[in-house]
C-alpha cells in the first residue's frame, strides 16, 4: 500500500486555550491502527501531537509553522490520503480556521491555519482525499463549520466533520467518540470501508441509547463529492499472493498431439444400446432354406412375418412413438421453465440494481439535505425540506424523507414560536411562512399563529410609536415636559405590548422630576422646587419620598417668611 498517506494531528495542551482531553490519544489511535492492523510503513504515516516522537531531525510539535511545513513537503501524486485534525477551530471574518497549539486569538491570520488554504494544499498532493475534522469552538458562537462544509462541496472533497461548542469528557479518557466509532468501522469493514458504510455505521453508533452516560453527540456530517465516490473504498486493498489466497488453483496437463500415450488414464465403458426394431419397406428376395436345404422360389415364398408377429409390431410401434412424444413434451416443459426462471432471475437482478441505485441516490439527497442544518435557522430547515421533496413516492427512503419533512417542519414552527416569545413578531411571521403544507396540522397552526402574531406586531408597532412620541416631548431640565411624557405613556394599559417598557420609563421620568426639584431646592429656589416636586405622579415609586421632601421644604419656606 505504497499509495497511501496519513497525517494525524491531535492537540491537547494549548497555550492560550483550555486543554482538550483525549485529542492527542485520538490522533495516536488512528496512527497506531494503520500501523499495526494494516501494516502500513511508518514513513507513510505522520503523527503531530504535543509529545509525538520526531522522525529524524524534524519536529512534530503541532505549532503553525511545523504543520504548514509538513503539509507543504508531503509527497505529490499520492493515490489515497487521510488528514485528521482534532483540536480547536474558529470562524473569523467569514473564514474558518484550525488552531495549532501556539495559536493566538489576537493574531489569528498569522498563527492559525485557514481551512480554505489547507484544503487546496492537500488536494494538490492527493488524488483521493479524505479530511476528518473533530473540532471544538471556544467562542461558542455557532458560526464555525458552514464555510468548511461549503468549501468541501465546491472543491469535491470527501469530508467527515464534527463540531462542538463546548468541551466535553469523551467516551473514554483515551480518545474521542468520533475516533472510537471510526476505528470500530475500520475493524469491521477493513479495506472495504466506504463513506456510505461509514455514514450508516455512525447513525447506528451515535444513537442516544448507545451512550446514555455521556453528553449528546451530534451526528458527524459526511460530505461526498459524488454518488460514485460515496461507494468507493477509502483506501487501497492489500495485494494478496497465491499462497495467501485460500482459493484452490487447478492446472490442466498439456499433452502433445503427436506424442502417443503409453498408458490410458482410464477405460471408458459405454452402456449397451438396445436393439432397434427394423421393418423393411422393400420386398426382400432372399432365398429361404428349409430344413432339407431346399431352396424355395421367391415367387412362392410365404410372407416374412406371420400375422401374429405383424400385430405385435403394430402394437409396439405406437407405444414407442407415445414414449418419444412424452419425453419430448417433458423436455419442452423443462426448457420452458428453465427459460422462464432465467428471465425472472435477470429481471429480479435488474430490479435489484435499479432499487439499489435508487436507494443510493435518495440517501445522497437526504445527506445533502442535512448539511445546512448545522446552522439553526428556519431558512436552513426549509432548504433541507426542499432536498427531501426530491425523493418521489413509491421509491426507497420515501418514508424517511417524509418523516424528515415532518420533523423539520416542526423545527421551523418551534423557531417561529421562540421568536414570538422574545417579542420578535416580524421574525416569527417570516419563519412561520416557511412551514410547508405537507403536514396540514402544522401548516394550519403556523397560519393561525401568524395571524395572531400579525395583530400583536401591529399593536407592538403602535405602542412603540406612542413611546417614541412621549420621549420626543422631553426637554432637558424642564419638569413640565417630563410630566407631559408621563401622561402620554399612561395610555399604555396593563397587558399591552410595551406596557412594561412604558412603566419603566414613567419611573425614570418621575425620578428625574424629583432630582430636578432637589437641585432647585439646593440652589435656594424652594418655591420653584415645591412646584416641580408636585409634578411627581402619585402612582410612582418615588412619590412618597417626594411628598415628605415637599413638606420639609414648605416648613423651611414658612420659617424663612417669618
Amino acid at each position: 500500500m505504497n499509495n497511501f498517506r496519513l497525517i494525524s494531528i491531535g492537540i491537547e495542551n494549548y497555550v492560550e486555550y483550555p486543554p482538550l482531553i483525549g485529542a492527542e490519544s485520538s490522533a495516536q489511535a488512528l496512527y497506531r491502527y494503520f500501523f499495526e492492523e494494516f501494516n502500513i510503513p511508518s514513513h507513510q504515516l505522520l503523527l503531530l501531537t504535543d509529545t509525538a516522537t520526531s522522525p529524524g531531525k524534524r519536529s512534530t510539535y503541532p505549532n503553525q509553522n511545523n504543520i504548514s511545513q509538513w503539509i507543504n513537503d508531503s509527497p505529490r501524486n499520492v493515490e489515497y490520503c487521510w488528514f485528521f485534525f482534532q483540536g480547536y477551530g474558529i470562524n473569523y471574518q467569514g473564514e474558518d480556521y484550525l488552531l495549532p497549539i501556539d495559536s493566538d486569538i489576537n493574531t489569528l491570520p498569522q498563527t492559525a491555519i485557514k481551512v480554505r488554504s489547507l484544503f487546496e494544499q492537500l488536494q494538490i498532493s492527493c488524488k483521493k482525499l479524505l479530511i476528518i475534522l473533530d473540532l471544538q469552538n471556544p467562542l461558542k458562537d455557532g458560526k464555525l463549520g458552514q464555510i468548511t462544509l461549503d468549501i468541501a462541496q465546491k472543491k469535491s472533497i470527501s469530508l467527515i466533520f464534527s463540531c462542538r461548542s463546548h468541551v466535553y469528557q469523551s467516551i473514554s479518557a483515551e480518545k474521542s467518540i468520533l475516533i472510537t466509532a471510526l476505528t470500530e468501522a475500520l475493524g469491521y469493514y477493513k479495506h472495504h470501508l466506504t463513506l456510505h458504510k461509514l455514514d450508516a455505521y455512525f447513525k447506528e453508533r451515535f444513537k442516544p441509547s448507545h451512550h446514555q452516560n455521556f453528553p449528546t453527540i451530534a451526528l458527524p456530517i459526511i460530505i461526498s463529492p459524488s454518488l460514485k465516490l460515496r461507494h468507493q473504498p477509502l483506501f487501497p486493498s492489500p495485494i494478496i499472493s497465491n499462497q495467501e489466497n485460500n482459493q484452490p488453483s487447478f492446472k490442466i496437463p498439456k499433452t502433445s498431439p503427436h506424442s502417443p500415450q503409453k498408458q490410458p488414464l482410464s477405460t471408458l465403458i459405454l452402456p449397451k444400446l438396445p436393439s432397434t426394431p427394423f421393418k423393411s419397406e422393400l420386398p426382400l428376395n432372399v432365398p429361404v432354406t428349409t430344413a432339407n436345404s431346399q431352396p424355395i422360389p421367391a415367387a412362392s415364398s410365404p410372407p416374412l412375418s406371420s400375422p401374429s408377429s405383424t400385430a405385435k409390431t403394430t402394437i409396439q410401434t405406437p407405444k414407442k412413438l407415445f414414449i418419444g412424444k412424452y419425453w419430448l413434451w417433458i423436455g419442452g416443459i423443462v426448457v420452458t421453465l428453465t427459460l422462464l426462471w432465467w428471465m425472472s432471475l435477470k429481471i429480479r437482478q435488474h430490479l435489484n440494481t435499479i432499487n439499489s441505485e435508487k436507494i443510493q441516490e435518495n440517501q445522497q439527497i437526504l445527506d445533502y439535505g442535512k448539511i445546512p442544518l448545522s446552522v439553526q435557522q428556519a431558512s436552513r430547515f426549509s432548504e433541507a425540506i426542499s432536498y427531501a421533496r426530491q425523493i418521489e413516492p413509491h421509491t426507497p427512503l420515501y418514508g424517511q424523507a417524509q418523516k424528515n419533512i415532518r420533523d423539520w417542519s416542526q423545527m421551523i414552527l418551534d423557531i417561529a414560536q421562540g421568536r414570538a416569545i422574545l417579542g420578535d413578531f416580524e421574525g416569527a411571521i417570516a419563519a412561520a411562512k416557511l412551514v410547508p403544507e405537507d403536514n396540514q396540522t402544522l401548516y394550519n397552526l403556523a397560519q393561525k399563529s401568524s395571524q395572531e402574531w400579525q395583530n400583536l406586531s401591529q399593536q407592538q408597532q403602535d405602542n412603540q410609536l406612542l413611546i417614541e412620541a412621549a420621549l420626543s416631548l422631553i426637554q432637558p431640565n424642564q419638569a413640565s415636559s417630563y410630566n407631559r411624557a408621563i401622561r402620554l405613556l399612561k395610555h399604555l394599559e396593563q397587558g399591552d405590548l410595551g406596557y412594561n417598557h412604558g412603566k419603566k420609563l414613567i419611573e425614570e421620568l418621575s425620578q428625574s422630576i424629583y432630582q430636578l426639584a432637589k437641585m432647585r431646592a439646593e440652589q435656594g429656589q424652594l418655591t420653584l422646587a415645591i412646584q416641580t416636586i408636585e409634578l411627581v405622579p402619585n402612582d410612582s415609586q418615588v412619590y412618597s419620598i417626594a411628598q415628605e421632601t415637599k413638606i420639609n421644604w414648605q416648613k423651611r419656606l414658612h420659617r424663612s417668611s417669618k
